[in-house]
């Protein structure tokens, strides 16, 4: 009899809906690395095909945009209609005139208000996912 092997644990995935490619592939290569799976959309059409015709279902939707608007509540109201039960983070450079504050999301979307950077951004990933990859520890020679 063969010996038994450990299932390796799958990583949690994470859609990313993301507009600008320079940045969509910077946070999916920077989230991947961190030890995540990670699909990544262009768009809310984008997302919606993952969501309705891909293999694995996100343990977390990330919708990143320039400006927090009234497109972007319109598409978390739709990303949120297709995946109920999948958490949702929205983080925004700025916030738009017509949104004065992130009124109108999802009541459990949680937002990250600017200023930000990637670090701030693993972290709200991580705080929504109690399953996440354990965060990478530097090892430091110490000198004597």
């Amino acid at each position: 009899m063969p010996p038994l092997q450990a299932k390796t644990p799958v990583p949690p995935t994470i859609l990313l809906v993301e507009a600008e490619p320079m940045l969509r592939q910077t946070m999916a290569k920077f989230l991947g690395r961190s030890g995540f799976q990670v699909v990544a959309c262009p768009d809310g059409n984008g997302a919606a095909t993952a969501l309705t015709e891909g293999e694995t279902q996100p343990s977390l939707l990330v919708l990143a945009a320039r400006v927090l608007d009234a497109g972007t509540v319109a598409l978390a109201h739709r990303l949120r209609a297709l995946a109920p039960s999948v958490p949702m983070l929205g983080i925004a450079d700025q916030i738009g005139p017509s949104a004065d504050e992130p009124s109108g999301l999802p009541r459990d979307l949680r937002f990250l208000a600017p200023p930000f950077d990637l670090p701030d951004v693993l972290r709200a990933v991580r705080s929504w996912l109690p399953q996440s990859p354990p965060a990478q520890v530097e090892s430091k020679r110490l000198e004597a």
